[in-house]
């Protein structure tokens, strides 16, 4: 069974940013609100980063 497509919203400056959960490299849940308040949070990605092409 395939994942579903993720909603793509476009956040401007300054807006806050809507709640999400990724997984990390180890298969480990975050969600975003559960940091919020609480910790600053960077979300980075690198596109075809460790895929050896």
């Amino acid at each position: 069974m395939a994942n579903p497509t993720p909603e793509q919203v476009e956040v401007q400056e300054g807006q806050v940013a809507p709640d999400f959960t990724v997984r990390d490299h180890l298969g480990n849940e975050f969600t975003l609100s559960s940091y919020r308040g609480k910790n600053p949070v960077v979300l980075a990605t690198f596109a075809l980063a460790f895929t050896g092409g």
